[in-house]
């Protein structure tokens, strides 16, 4: 039997959690470790559902697994407790490594802390640790951390995304037909098999035995949750996203974190509806707090290109209109891939501006609270009764790593664009950090910082001693970027070099490649 929890001296902050110091880190990667090099928690507490085609994984990492549809109409709960998961779990607590959660194994190899250990960290995880490791793998249990895409519904098609979550996706490829990579690309969704998956997937008017499942199973999952948070497809454009805002507003419960994913360009009637719900929801003691998350990938036309459907200046005016109401957290999440290269660090300058507009007021209170000092009304910046108070900011970002498709992946880029662009980026956050002198939550938190470095990191690692010895595969990855480019450039009526003149050497690099496949595979007839 491995360490507990109270063998362990942690570092907590304010309200008393556990916090992501570095000291703590180590701490939790030893706990895990005393249990196995594989253990973590995230695959006991974290689900991630895909109703609209019946799909599952613990943890967003692993690739989704098909939820077995006799086993949810007997029993709900088969919603988490596949038996794919159920081994998994069994594996962990056995002292092996799941194959799926190959991407933190790949992490940890290149001398970082991987997701294990961050996910593991979170106080819907870690006050669960003795429990989960002592437990039976083979028992139904619920999660703490539940996310759930009730269909594929979308208004956008992002580059990086497919028909499994878009039906823009769905509606391009019955218009255009498959997209034509590399002939070895069979597993892209948009290229081979996409109609299969469409059969499968579950209109927003048909019964959905998954989306029933759901709702007879929630009711009971709801009072073990700590953190509840709708993605999609587009959230808003779905009836049960709705349906579960008036859920918490009717059964509320002050111990959950309740969040949204949107891209916030949906059309007028709908966005004004989502506004009076949340307002009303975030102005009562319904849950914990409540966060939007929204995605952009980069700046303007850039951004604009990587999700098609994007309206940027619409993005920006409706995410400082949510900011505006005071005491809604709205988070970007930056799908960091390769065509946020270029960009990103203009998403930052403007993630600071924010940052020093819309927490200005939260900085009062921690000064006050922290150092006993008081101010007078007349300094506060903005109009204080309005705002909840709480500890935390109201402006962050989040830089998940792409890694599907592959050819999208920031892997693949050259040294010289990560020298131009992510170095610089690198440095600006670091040099724009919060601190106790101009405010706390007035520049990047520390573990936004940390998160973008991973990602650097990680693209540098590969770069420094992979990338010579997966030449062909390199190769292979930047074709097919040339492929999908054109055929993107093709949908969209777009130029790609006009909207990226900072990777004409790249794309001149994929051309070559594209043309050495070719050329290879001629000789070889």
């Amino acid at each position: 039997m491995g360490k507990k929890l109270n063998d362990i001296i942690w570092i907590k902050n304010q309200d008393n959690y556990v916090s992501a110091t570095s000291e703590n880190i180590e701490h939790v990667k030893n706990l895990l470790d005393s249990t196995g090099p594989g253990f973590c928690l995230a695959k006991f507490t974290q689900v991630t559902m895909h109703l609209g085609t019946g799909m599952t994984h613990a943890c967003h990492h692993p690739s989704p697994h098909k939820i077995p549809l006799d086993e949810i109409t007997e029993n709900p709960s088969a919603l988490f407790n596949t038996n794919h998961l159920k081994r998994a779990r069994r594996e962990m607590l056995e002292g092996g490594k799941p194959k799926e959660c190959d991407y933190c194994w790949r992490v940890e190899n290149s001398g970082s802390m991987s997701d294990r250990m961050y996910k593991s960290l979170e106080p819907w995880a870690l006050y669960d640790h003795d429990k989960i490791q002592s437990s039976n793998p083979d028992e139904n249990i619920y999660p703490t951390y539940l996310e759930v895409d009730f269909s594929n519904v979308c208004n956008f098609m992002c580059t990086y995304c497919g028909p499994e979550y878009s039906s823009k996706w769905v509606e391009n490829l019955k218009q255009h037909g498959p997209v034509k990579l590399l002939e070895n690309t069979k597993h892209v969704q948009w290229s081979h098999g996409w109609q299969d998956l469409d059969k499968l997937s579950y209109k927003n008017n048909e019964f959905n035995p998954y989306l029933d499942a759901f709702w007879k199973w929630f009711p009971e999952a709801y009072k073990r949750l700590k953190v509840y948070r709708i993605t999609g497809g587009e959230p808003l454009l779905s009836k049960e996203t709705y349906r579960s805002i008036d859920w918490f507003i009717e059964n509320p419960n002050p111990e959950i974190d309740f969040s949204i994913n949107s891209n916030l360009c949906v059309p007028d009637k709908l966005w004004d509806q989502f506004i009076e719900k949340i307002t009303k929801l975030s102005n009562g003691d319904y849950v914990k707090k409540f966060t939007l998350f929204t995605s952009v990938d980069g700046w303007g036309k850039q951004a604009e290109y990587a999700r098609p459907g994007l309206d940027f200046d619409l993005f920006k005016k409706r995410y400082e209109q949510i900011l505006s109401l005071g005491k809604i957290r709205a988070v970007i999440m930056c799908t960091f891939n390769i065509f946020s290269i270029t960009s990103v660090q203009k998403l930052f300058e403007w993630q600071v501006t924010l940052k020093r507009k819309y927490n200005r007021d939260h900085e009062f209170e921690l000064w006050e609270n922290e150092f006993r000092v008081k101010f007078d009304d007349n300094f506060s910046y903005v109009d204080r009764q309005n705002h909840s108070g709480k500890h935390f900011s109201l402006v962050g970002i989040d830089i998940p790593y792409l890694r599907s498709p592959g050819f999208l992946d920031a892997h693949f880029a050259t040294p010289k664009l990560i020298e131009k662009h992510l170095i610089p980026a690198m440095h600006f956050m670091a040099s724009n950090v919060g601190n106790k002198v101009w405010g706390l939550h007035q520049g990047f938190e520390l573990y936004e910082i940390e998160k973008f470095k991973r990602v650097v990191y990680d693209i540098l690692h590969f770069l420094t001693y992979q990338q010579n010895k997966n030449e062909e595969e390199v190769v292979i990855h930047r074709a097919r970027f040339y492929d999908f480019i054109n055929e993107m450039d093709k949908r969209h009526n777009k130029n790609f070099l006009e909207i990226f003149p900072e990777m004409q050497e790249f794309y001149t690099i994929c051309e070559y490649a594209k043309n050495k496949i070719v050329k290879q595979e001629f000789n070889e007839l």
